[in-house]
């Protein structure tokens, strides 16, 4: 609040009465100028919100005109005070940097207050949970942080960061459009707009009283709004939908009242004694004031367990004390009812007239009760530099309303236009996602061009402040570039290199990639959600990849048969590596300097290697001969092998589909045809005349003649004119 006195006009709409005040309100103190109170002679406003905007609107006039002429004055601008119908609330915290070399003035303060503020709503702009457009209707600063420190009032310290934390409230834009059309009806301006239970704390709960936890609960006609102080700011607000009107609909249907009856009733009760009323029926009733009182405790008690219970589950359990305000409050047994709710003493509950608070000079009897808080409140409210007054500007030719302060800025209007990141910024380029040897990386795409803004013609920033009757043009915000990268950009600059012979050939190599399980070069362009794997070359296979063979050139051939029922792969390789002259396997290391060479290779399996790789105990039959006098042995008799149904030997070639049937024969020996398969022998003979000598243990012997173990076997080649000749 300045030095100077400010005349502030406030408007407490409620649902059942109307109050104005104006008040001249300073540094020293309030006192309350004139006074203007009237009633709905009907229901245009439910539970604290305008369902008649011309009917209330006819209200306001009345009482802007009686203030008018008890002042003479021309009455334009009014504070006024939404009820808590549909609030939300929500913390935030903001942290600024100021300089640490001045100290720190009002508007920092209010500087760093704003942006909790737009940081609040900008919460409730991505909560998609909340559908309706909201306005802030005001706030309460919970605590002021100087270098992290809790800091009372920064005002005047010297610090290098500067934070607040602080409860923002909002309500409905439909609440607020209401309230606002009425007073247009009525030719006001709002000046200042706040939320009752934060208007009723100002004159109640003095910012002294807040270190105490105190719940202030305003009970009005068609709400009952809650606040609640600790630790010497205010922790929460929230609204229960039970207030006065209940009380009275219960009278209304107990005794067949007229509302505005049931409601004449309702405020007699405290007289006592009989009281005397007509139903709709004309019939006149006398009855004591205790009966009535009986016929509305179940109400009463319904709107007291709704109050307690919402404290509680705010608070964490009951507070010290609960102050009741409002019209409502003089509900009869409601305090009571309330206090054994929380279980606090029954003194621990009470209502606190207007006139038991503070010292208002020129208060009257109508602001004297707990009704008149609430008004008070709102010119209170309306004198501190912290109070929120309405802006309206043009956005995009629509007209916005935001409630800001001094230092409302461009930001401010978007925001309240509800433009969001995406109307203002560019939708970003794609990023690419990629996993490197098992680390991922994301390469961002160009961030686009934000929208131009212009503010009255020129152009301007988001922080450019706001004059009053503002125009805002914003334009279309240009979307970024998708992400694009190649392989080398998510690999190390430097990368390994070993040096070798291929073929006789010098040849540098770098390591092997892969992405997506395929070989890659460093130039390849990176697909989305791509897996790329390198190493450096460690083996023969690594090498002969980074010469660029691939993977399929280095994979085995598949050989698919049946053997005794059972299908088989067989893998055989179409090639032969050798390094530095020597036959080298796949997985071989390589070092520097090694030599490597290729070299194709037709692969032919034969039955006997088939029953090798199966481990066949069908090999274990083996017979041992001597052959020109070396040790030859013979595996696998006994045994009938059939290929494709065809009786053949273990030397027989194994091509791709074929069958294999083995089975064991005693039947089935070796002949001497056999040795053939395990020996060299020429087949060609050496001379037109030469015949081929074959000798079974010195005798001679005939191809289909049985061998044993331990049999001598002579072969060789004999010129048969020679020994003629000799004859």
């Amino acid at each position: 609040m300045g030095k100077q006195p400010k005349i502030i006009f406030a408007l407490d709409t409620g649902t059942r009465t109307v109050v104005g005040l104006v008040a001249e309100i300073s540094p020293e103190g309030a006192s309350v100028l004139a006074v203007a109170v009237e009633e709905h002679q009907g229901r245009a406003m439910l539970d604290g919100q305008i369902h008649d905007i011309e009917r209330v609107a006819e209200i306001v006039i009345k009482i802007k005109r009686q203030l008018e002429e008890k002042l003479g004055i021309t009455l334009q601008k009014v504070a006024v005070a939404a009820a808590g119908r549909a609030l939300v609330t929500t913390r935030q915290a903001v942290v600024q940097e100021v300089s640490p070399w001045h100290e720190i003035k009002e508007e920092q303060v209010r500087s760093v207050e704003l942006e909790a503020i737009r940081k609040a709503q900008q919460f409730l702009v991505k909560n998609k949970e909340i559908k309706d457009k909201y306005y802030c209707v005001g706030y309460s600063v919970i605590s002021y942080q100087l270098d992290e420190q809790r800091i009372g009032n920064p005002v005047g310290q010297r610090g290098k960061l500067l934070g607040v934390e602080l409860i923002a409230t909002f309500l409905p834009q439909i609440v607020v459009d209401s309230l606002i059309a009425v007073l247009e009806r009525a030719g006001l301006e709002v000046d200042v707009m706040t939320l009752e239970p934060i208007a009723a704390l100002e004159f109640v709960v003095p910012p002294t009283m807040r270190q105490l936890n105190i719940a202030l609960v305003d009970i009005g006609a068609g709400t009952s709004d809650i606040a609640i102080t600790a630790n010497g700011s205010v922790i929460a607000f929230a609204m229960v939908l039970l207030a006065g009107d209940e009380v009275t609909e219960q009278l209304c249907s107990s005794y067949l009242l007229d509302f505005m009856v049931g409601e004449k009733v309702k405020r007699r009760l405290k007289e006592g004694g009989v009281l005397s009323f007509k139903d709709i029926l004309g019939i006149k009733h006398k009855i004591p004031s205790e009966e009535i009182i009986e016929s509305i405790k179940e109400t009463v008690k319904e709107i007291a367990f709704q109050i307690g219970n919402t404290i509680l589950n705010l608070n964490g359990g009951p507070p010290q004390a609960v102050i009741c305000i409002g019209g409502g409050s003089l509900t009869p047994c409601l305090t009571e009812e309330l206090a054994g709710i929380l279980g606090l003493p029954r003194h621990r509950v009470a209502v606190r007239p207007a006139g038991e608070v503070g010292s208002v000079k020129g208060l009257s009897r109508s602001l004297a009760g707990p009704d008149g808080v609430t008004p008070l409140g709102i010119a209170l409210m309306a004198a501190r530099p912290q109070a929120l007054g309405l802006v309206q500007v043009e956005v995009n030719d629509r007209t916005v309303r935001l409630f800001r302060g001094e230092n409302a800025t461009v930001a401010d209007a978007l925001l309240a236009a509800g433009m969001g990141f995406t109307e203002l910024c560019g939708r970003p380029g794609r990023s690419l996602t990629v996993e490197v040897n098992g680390e991922l990386q994301i390469i961002k795409g160009n961030t686009g061009e934000p929208a131009e803004i212009y503010l009255n013609g020129e152009k301007a920033e988001l922080d450019t402040p706001l004059p009053p009757g503002a125009v805002i043009k914003v334009g279309k915000p240009k979307p970024g570039l998708d992400a694009k990268a190649v392989i080398k950009d998510v690999l190390p600059s430097s990368l390994p290199v070993i040096n070798i012979f291929y073929n006789g050939e010098a040849k540098a190599l770098g390591p092997v990639i892969l992405m997506n399980g395929q070989k890659a070069a460093l130039d390849a362009i990176i697909e989305d959600h791509a897996v790329i794997n390198w190493h450096p070359v460690r083996t023969v296979q690594d090498a002969l990849l980074a010469l660029g063979f691939s993977e399929a050139q280095l994979s085995p051939n598949k050989l698919h048969l049946v053997f005794n029922g059972e299908q088989k792969e067989i893998s055989l390789c179409p090639f032969r590596i050798y390094k530095n002259c020597s036959i080298a396997d796949l997985s071989d290391t390589i070092s520097e300097g090694d030599e490597l060479s290729y070299e194709p290779f037709t692969p032919l399996l034969r039955v006997g290697d088939l029953l090798n790789q199966e481990n066949s105990d069908f090999l274990k039959n083996e017979i041992n001969v001597f052959v020109n006098g070396e040790a030859i042995t013979l595996k696998g008799y006994g045994m009938r092998i059939l290929k494709n149904g065809i009786r053949v030997h273990t030397d027989e070639a194994v091509e791709d589909g074929d069958e294999i049937q083995v089975s064991r024969d005693p039947e089935i020996v070796p002949i001497f045809a056999d040795i053939f398969n395990f020996i060299d022998v020429e087949r060609t003979p050496p001379s037109a005349t030469a015949r081929l000598v074959m000798l079974l243990n010195g005798q001679e012997a005939q191809f289909t003649t049985p061998i044993k173990d331990g049999d001598k076997i002579r072969i060789y080649w004999k010129d048969v004119s020679k020994v003629a000749d000799k004859l």
